[in-house]
């Protein structure tokens, strides 16, 4: 569900975490609300996760991978997660079958690609609809063309957003005022107050109506999944119905 009333210093704790997680912003910085969230927009698409060549291939223990996925998702965590990434979550997902089995406790590239995807999706899909998504992914070509189909929608998604941004509160004659200082927020005019709160809820309702689609769609391809023969059965009963339909048409052999 989308929560309707969004706190307005909750939008600045998430704009702050982004440029804390990069060293963009220290913190007891006493720049405006804009040039922070200006910053951040301009952070959204630096770091993004890393293209599958260099993902690690060595073999990783299980406190590696967590730091590993950590640094590479730090962008796009909830600031208020102190333990975002879990060896508990990461065999659950291996019980879910959203990642093999490790060979030797050591994770694989394959392990950190599905793992990084699985990290970035499971706010929207849950575990069987990101599993629909990994379906026929039974080789390493056909999950490398994945991990990149989804590394490159998250640089346009994240440009995107940046540019909604950058539009919304940073550009035009509804730009955020000079004034207003972090962290508190307390010189914020209630006009920027405002804007905030409005971008930030329509950034959730595109989220929510998207990851309702995005639902809609997997459902459909299990539906056809479970039943694959559906189609062809009223297929074949239709060939038969329309052979029936000629057999009573043919006349006798007195030709009555």
């Amino acid at each position: 569900m989308i929560a309707m009333s969004i706190d307005f210093m909750k939008c600045v704790v998430v704009f702050e975490s982004v440029l804390y997680n990069h060293g963009i912003m220290a913190a007891d910085t006493n720049e405006t609300l804009k040039a922070t969230i200006g910053k951040y927009a301009g952070a959204m698409t630096f770091k993004l996760p890393a293209p599958w060549d260099q993902l690690p291939d060595i073999g990783l223990y299980m406190d590696q991978v967590i730091t590993y996925l950590e640094r590479q998702l730090g962008a796009f965590r909830d600031p208020g997660e102190e333990h975002p990434i879990t060896s508990s979550m990461i065999n659950n997902y291996a019980k879910a079958k959203l990642i093999p089995r490790t060979d030797g406790k050591k994770y694989t590239q394959e392990h950190i690609a599905r793992l990084l995807s699985v990290f970035s999706l499971k706010r929207v899909l849950s575990v069987q609809d990101i599993g629909a998504l990994f379906d026929g992914l039974d080789d390493e070509e056909s999950l490398r063309a994945f991990y990149e189909l989804f590394r490159a929608g998250m640089e346009d998604s994240a440009k995107h957003t940046a540019d909604t941004i950058n539009d919304d509160l940073l550009a035009g004659t509804d730009a955020l005022s000079e004034d207003g200082f972090l962290p508190d927020g307390s010189d914020a005019t209630e006009v920027d107050r405002r804007n905030v709160r409005k971008l930030a809820l329509n950034l959730a309702i595109d989220a929510s109506i998207q990851s309702y689609a995005a639902e809609m769609l997997l459902s459909l391809l299990a539906a056809r999944k479970k039943y694959p023969d559906r189609e062809r059965d009223k297929d074949k009963d239709k060939e038969r119905m329309d052979k029936s339909s000629r057999d009573v048409e043919k006349p006798g052999r007195n030709g009555s």
